[in-house]
C-alpha cells in the first residue's frame, strides 16, 4: 500500500472540503474540486486506496463538524470521485465519464431524500419552498440588523412566484450543476495524470478542445423546446428542466470550440483559461451555447464524420 500517497490524498481531500467553511466566497469554489485527489489516488494506486482515503477523510470531517458534513463529503464528493475514476479506469468517453460522476451522487441522494420525505409524509416541493422563504426572511433580517436597508429591500422584493419556479426548476439546475462539476474535476484529474501518470493508465480519448456531444443528443434539446411552448404547466416545467440540462451540454461544446481556436493561436493554458472564464462570466455565454448548437451541423473543427440531418 502506498501510505505516503494515501496520506497526502486524504489531507488534500479534507483541506479542499473545509475550504468552503474557512475561506470566504473563494473557498466555496475551491471545495468543488474535492473529488480530484481521490480520483488521482484511485487511478494511480487502486480503487481500494481511493475508498480508504475517502473513508478516513469522512471520519475526520465527522469528528470536526458532525456526521451531516461527513455524509455530504461521502455521498456527494465521494460518489462523484468513484464514478469519475471508474469511467477513467474503463477509458469511457468523456461525456459518459462526466455523466457517471455527476449523476451517481444525484441519484443516491435523490433516493435517500425520497425515502425520507415518504417516511415523514411531507411534500418535498412544499418543504423546499418553505425553506427558501424562511432563508430569505432571515437574510433580510440580517441585512436590516446591519442597517443595510437597500440590501434588505432587495431580498424582500423576491416574489413568491420566483420561489415557486426556482424550486420547480431545481431538478434541471441540480443535474446540470453536478455534471458540470464532475466534468471539471475529470478534466483536472485527467490533465494531472497525463502530465505525471505514475502507475495510472494513460487516457486515450482526445483533448477537450476536440470534444463534441453525441449528435443525437440535439433531439433532447428539440423535445425540451417543444414542451416549453405547450400551454400545460407540467409539460412546460419538464421542458425548462430539460432545456437547462441540454443548454449546459451545448455550453460545454461551445466552450470546447472556443478553446480549440484559442489553442490554434498558441495561447498558454493559463491565458486560455482566463479568457474562457471571462467569456462565460459575461452575457456572451448565450452565444457560446448557440455556437455549440450550430456546430452540430457546421462541424466547425472538422472532427466528425457525416452529421445528422433534422
Amino acid at each position: 500500500m502506498q501510505y505516503r500517497a494515501l496520506i497526502i490524498a486524504t489531507i488534500q481531500t479534507i483541506g479542499l472540503f473545509l475550504a468552503a467553511f474557512v475561506i470566504p466566497l473563494l473557498g466555496q469554489v475551491i471545495a468543488l474540486f474535492t473529488p480530484v485527489p481521490l480520483i488521482i489516488l484511485s487511478l494511480r494506486h487502486g480503487k481500494w486506496q481511493g475508498l480508504i482515503a475517502l473513508t478516513v477523510a469522512s471520519a475526520v470531517i465527522a469528528a470536526l463538524g458532525g456526521w451531516q458534513l461527513a455524509a455530504i463529503l461521502f455521498l456527494s464528493f465521494g460518489l462523484m470521485a468513484i464514478g469519475i475514476s471508474e469511467g477513467m479506469r474503463r477509458d469511457w468517453k468523456h461525456e459518459i465519464t462526466a455523466l457517471l460522476g455527476g449523476l451517481l451522487p444525484v441519484i443516491v441522494l435523490g433516493m435517500l431524500m425520497a425515502a425520507y420525505f415518504t417516511r415523514i409524509g411531507k411534500n418535498p416541493v412544499t418543504v423546499a419552498e418553505e425553506y427558501l422563504r424562511s432563508s430569505l426572511a432571515e437574510t433580510a433580517k440580517f441585512y436590516t440588523s446591519l442597517k443595510l436597508e437597500d440590501m434588505a429591500a432587495m431580498v424582500n422584493a423576491v416574489s413568491d412566484r420566483f420561489v415557486h419556479y426556482l424550486v420547480r426548476f431545481s431538478p434541471g439546475l441540480i443535474i446540470a450543476t453536478s455534471v458540470a462539476q464532475a466534468a471539471c474535476c475529470y478534466g483536472i484529474a485527467r490533465a494531472v495524470i497525463m502530465r505525471r501518470p505514475g502507475a495510472a493508465q494513460m487516457p486515450t480519448k482526445g483533448p477537450f478542445a476536440l470534444w463534441h456531444a453525441p449528435d443525437p443528443w440535439v433531439w433532447g434539446l428539440i423535445v425540451a423546446l417543444a414542451l416549453i411552448i405547450i400551454p400545460q404547466e407540467a409539460a412546460r416545467l419538464v421542458g425548462w428542466n430539460l432545456a437547462i440540462i441540454f443548454g449546459t451540454v451545448y455550453l460545454a461544446q461551445g466552450t470546447a470550440i472556443a478553446d480549440f481556436y484559442l489553442k490554434k493561436i498558441r495561447l498558454r493554458t493559463f491565458v486560455r483559461g482566463a479568457m474562457l472564464g471571462l467569456i462565460l462570466a459575461m452575457p456572451s455565454i448565450v452565444f457560446v451555447i448557440a455556437l455549440g448548437i450550430v456546430d452540430i451541423w457546421a462541424d466547425l473543427r472538422k472532427v466528425r464524420g457525416p452529421v445528422i440531418k433534422v
